[in-house]
């Protein structure tokens, strides 16, 4: 530490808005400091000046440079800063004197935008359906900042209607979307005179420069910020970069996390660098517990460093709970009862074969005589999840296998039928074979049937592969329902067809992968049908309260596909326990297709602890599902 004469002397002042605590250069040791940052060729650093962070960075200022002085206009900031603490923690936090709403607020809505008028960083971590967008634009409303709005492709109009809606008209909202040309003259034309610019992640990729150059933006808001859990994707890089430009910054999510830490890195450190850790990796071995997995085909390094377990969750829910406020549904709004029920059906004939066939020796043979493998837990589930929806999708040949070029491709990284492949640049037509026999489509016809011979009923069907809308939209053409379709090729039109889909009497049934279940309001249906369920916790929990949300005024019956003793059966349980499938086959445990896990489950059996059947070392035992 450096010796000094006179006392160091802390000023506060504003860094591309942020009130920070400014020093000078007096080492490398100030980076102990919480928040620090060095400005280079300017001789000081930096910290966090804001509610609720700044009593951290005090604390470490004390405790590095014994002796500081602060200047008075340092004193006076603290000392408001502690004045706000307790008006957040006795709910005196106050609008501006002139501040009327347009459209009236729930109590948790008026107490999320006190929260985030007290927190210039901070995450609203509300159940889906508990109007989210209208505490934001009314928080823009109230602190007139331009502000950049980063969505999910399908709520970008939802963020538009819902600007007018709830500001009345007083914020001049753009959505910018379009072709490259298009997007880039709405820049030149419209940004100078826009309140909110909303971008979907995807768009924001591309335009990034232009948004930086030419819309000023003060505030950013990352919606369904949970896309944001990659630390290594694109879409969080640049989210996290843009943010970087803007003083208050906010992220919204339902689901920000299921249960693993990872998943909240990329959407505090969106918030601010430091809240999280100082780097993913750090952040990784405070809250992750590491051990050696027995998947061989896993390079060694990745096998001995593979995440099972988690610590510190306390710590980590403590510093989440400093930066956002999180409501349940249940806590807020008195809404219908909801019933979830799961409708059982069994597998006859070729299906059944197919399926004890993939169970059997985890390949199938085609009609062709050909044997298909399946490589992986991930891939076996699939491909029995698409048994038990009448077909299965029969993936292109194997190239690799005797390829003079392997050794090399493993080396650079190149994959069969893509630009760089020695062999085929592009893969064949997807070829799909469809079983004679499929009750699963008999069970859900049935549900329809009983559903819709009430002239008032909607419902929403869920699929999760292409082509089972496309057998279920054959079934509606078949039966002259009116229905609409969304997946991932129409998906941009969801709040299009919502709006549609809640007026129009004609259209009775939503068609959609559940993938596409993000920022939609569909309370038009009081039924719901998962022809198939998704193994992403996110992408179901999503999905199941777009009907269940601000408006719904029926009870609301939730019916379940499933076949018994199968995978399927597996996959339910888990998300009814609120157990994330994707998680599991990412983190290499084949608990989903072992015939004890049911059984573990219910007796609170973890994977690799006690009583499981796997082992935490290399020679761990094989188990298959179960055959039907």
């Amino acid at each position: 530490m450096a010796d000094t004469a006179e006392p160091v002397v802390c000023n506060v002042t504003h860094w591309r808005g942020t009130p920070v605590f400014a020093l000078p250069s007096l080492g490398q040791y100030l980076n102990r400091i919480y928040g620090a940052t060095f400005i280079q060729g300017k001789g000081f650093w930096l910290f966090p000046a804001y509610y609720p962070v700044f009593e951290n960075v005090v604390h470490d200022i004390d405790l590095v440079v014994p002796g500081v002085r602060y200047t008075d206009k340092a004193l006076e900031h603290i000392a408001s800063m502690r004045e706000l603490h307790e008006q957040v923690n006795n709910g005196e936090v106050v609008y501006g004197d002139d501040f009327e709403f347009v459209t009236s607020p729930y109590a948790h809505q008026e107490e999320a935008l006190k929260f985030a008028l007290a927190l210039p960083r901070c995450g609203i971590f509300y159940d889906m359906g508990l109007g989210k967008t209208k505490i934001v634009v009314d928080l823009i409303r109230h602190e007139q900042k331009k502000t950049l709005v980063l969505s999910p492709s399908v709520g970008v109009d939802v963020w538009l209607r819902e600007s007018e809606v709830h500001s009345g008209g007083a914020l001049n909202a753009v959505a910018l979307k379009g072709t490259a040309k298009k997007r880039a003259k709405m820049l030149d034309e419209l940004s100078r005179d826009a309140d909110i610019i909303i971008v979907s992640y995807d768009t924001a990729k591309r335009e990034h420069d232009n948004l930086v150059d030419k819309f000023p933006y003060e505030m950013i808001v990352a919606d369904e910020s949970h896309f944001l859990r990659g630390h290594k994707s694109a879409r969080t890089k640049c989210a996290q970069s843009l943010a970087s430009r803007a003083h208050r910054r906010v992220i919204l999510s339902g689901t920000p996390s299921l249960g693993n830490p990872l998943h909240l890195w990329g959407q505090l450190a969106f918030l601010a660098p430091y809240l999280p850790a100082k780097d993913f990796w750090t952040f990784r071995k405070r809250y992750c517990i590491t051990g050696e997995s027995s998947n061989y085909r896993l390079p060694a390094k990745v096998r001995k460093n593979m995440i099972v377990g988690f610590k510190n969750l306390d710590h980590l829910n403590t510093k989440v709970q400093k930066m956002a406020v999180r409501r349940k549904k249940e806590d807020c709004l008195d809404l219908p009862e909801r019933t979830i029920q799961d409708i059982h059906f069994d597998i006859v004939g070729d299906q059944r074969g197919t399926y004890n066939k993939f169970v059997d020796s985890l390949s199938v043979e085609l009609e062709n005589g050909e044997a298909y493998e399946v490589a992986n837990a991930a891939v076996s589930i699939q491909k029995l999840l698409q048994v038990l929806s009448g077909f299965f999708i029969v993936p292109p040949p194997n190239i690799c296998d005797g390829c003079k070029h392997i050794a090399k491709c493993v080396d650079d990284g190149v994959k069969p039928y893509t630009k760089r492949c020695h062999v085929q640049k592009k893969a064949p037509d997807t070829k799909i074979q469809d079983l004679k026999s499929n009750p699963k489509m008999f069970a859900l016809e049935e549900q329809l049937d009983g559903i819709l011979a009430e002239d008032r009923n909607k419902c929403i069907v869920w699929g999760w592969f292409r082509h089972e809308l496309d057998m279920i939209e054959a079934m509606l053409k078949k039966k002259d329902i009116g229905y609409l379709r969304i997946d991932g090729s129409n998906s941009t039109k969801g709040s299009e067809y919502s709006q549609k889909f809640n007026e129009d009497p004609t259209i009775k049934v939503w068609l959609a992968q559940v993938s596409t279940g993000v920022a939609l309001t569909l309370t038009a249906a009081s039924y719901m049908i998962y022809y198939n369920l998704p193994y992403d916790l996110g992408s179901y929990q999503q999905a199941m309260d777009r009907n269940y949300r601000i408006g719904q005024e029926r009870p609301v019956f939730v019916y379940r596909l499933v076949c018994r003793d199968s995978v399927l059966e597996y996959v339910a349980a888990s998300l009814s326990q609120k157990k994330n499938i994707a998680d599991t086959l990412t983190d290499v445990i084949n608990c989903i297709t072992c015939k004890y896990g049911l059984i573990c489950m219910a007796n609170g059996v973890q994977p690799f602890q006690e009583g499981c059947r796997y082992k935490t070392k290399t020679a761990r035992v094989r188990i298959k599902p179960k055959k039907l």
